[in-house]
């Protein structure tokens, strides 16, 4: 909470619009608080604490009820809006008690859900006209998915000053910060479509960052800005994890030589060296592959691992459904009549990524990160397979 109280009035973007599309919970943070965003049947949008005031799990574990979230531990449901409380299964006959979750500000604007955390008592800030996004506002534009890098703000804001746009040479691409830390990447030579980035700062070392590319664009060329955009994040987001781990190990280094040195009475007298700002180091993108351009698919990035059939078990409909090598598990799934929610079916929206239970996935899609496909637990069943000869499914 001393963030909160210290964080000056201002608006910060928290995820795209669309992430609550279908009823979703997105649970996201704000220097260092979680936060849960929702919107209601009727449109409007909710950020709270992320914490149940009654026994303090999670709210963005529980589930979507139209015009109230419930809690997943006692059923709790607290109402859009004030977040009062507005019934307890326990005792249905009751009245409710009088007790509501911590809510936040609240705006959707320029195609993100924003929030604006301010000293205890301060009114909150007017939400600012930002021209960049202005001019971007969907369906003029193309929404890019939000990369969480393990990296301070500033580090983050250093390596996208140095960003090279799909289609461009990085001497041709230049960034230009914007209204309330907006940064903008656009082509000097008017040869690559312009990107606009929004960071959010999650935490101490962890940071989100948002992007839109403005334009009108045909499905084709919408999939293929999001792919190309995405492998850049990707090795960006990875590059700054990797300086980071590096630094780490070094400092631990230096700590261990340090511990291991003779007594401090044979030694002789030294300096004490200066506190020093640590930054990360510039990291230029004008190494992203070649292979980089709309022309680009999934399979680019994908497993060299050759095709196999698999069986997927289908843990709530009790099912199997064998998948040949020739075949998608995606067109397998219709084929027997499951359903899944999609629509890239190119590996990049997210859209059909699905909980796995049991097996391990060949993942090749560019839209899981390197942790979330060591994790092994979910899978986009668009474009990725299975490694091992069965996988179970939660559907």
């Amino acid at each position: 909470m001393v963030e909160r109280r210290q964080e000056p009035a201002r608006w910060y973007a928290l995820c795209a619009a669309g992430a609550l599309d279908n009823g979703a919970i997105h649970r996201t943070e704000l220097h260092g608080e979680g936060l849960v965003v929702w919107r209601a049947d009727d449109g409007r949008v909710n950020v709270w604490e992320d914490r149940c005031p009654h026994r303090g799990v999670r709210l963005s574990l529980g589930h979507h009820r139209g015009d109230t979230l419930q809690c997943q531990y006692h059923g709790w449901r607290f109402a859009s809006g004030e977040g009062a409380c507005r019934a307890v299964p326990a005792h249905p006959q009751a009245s409710a008690p009088p007790i509501r979750v911590t809510t936040w500000p609240a705006i959707e604007r320029y195609g993100f859900v924003w929030t604006c955390p301010s000293a205890t008592g301060a009114s909150t800030a007017a939400f600012p006209l930002i021209d960049a996004l202005a001019a971007a506002e969907p369906p003029a534009c193309v929404p890019l998915r939000s990369t969480t890098i393990d990296a301070d703000l500033a580090s983050v804001k250093r390596a996208l000053s140095a960003y090279v746009l799909p289609q461009a040479d990085a001497a041709e691409c230049a960034a230009f910060e914007c209204e309330r830390g907006t940064l903008t990447i656009e082509s000097l030579d008017g040869a690559a479509c312009s990107a606009i980035f929004v960071l959010q700062p999650a935490r101490a070392g962890k940071t989100r960052v948002h992007g839109v590319v403005p334009g009108d664009f045909d499905a084709e060329q919408r999939l293929a800005l999001q792919r190309a955009h995405q492998v850049r994040l990707n090795a960006m987001r990875d590059a700054l994890e990797a300086a980071r781990e590096a630094l780490a190990e070094a400092q631990a280094d230096a700590l261990r030589t340090s511990s291991t040195e003779a007594p401090a009475q044979n030694r002789p007298p030294r300096a004490q060296p200066s506190p020093v700002a640590v930054t990360m180091p510039l990291v230029r993108m004008d190494a992203a592959p070649s292979a980089i351009s709309p022309a680009i698919d999934a399979s680019s990035h994908a497993s060299s691992e050759e095709d196999s059939p698999f069986t997927v078990h289908l843990a709530r409909s009790g099912g199997s459904v064998d998948v040949p090598a020739d075949t998608s598990l995606l067109d397998a799934l219709r084929a027997h009549g499951v359903e899944v929610p999609t629509s890239c079916e190119q590996g990049v929206c997210g859209t059909c990524l699905t909980p796995v239970l049991d097996g391990e996935p060949l993942h090749r899609d560019v839209w899981l990160d390197a942790r979330e496909r060591a994790a092994g637990d979910c899978m986009l069943v668009c474009v990725s397979r299975a490694r091992t000869p069965t996988l179970t499914l939660d559907l």
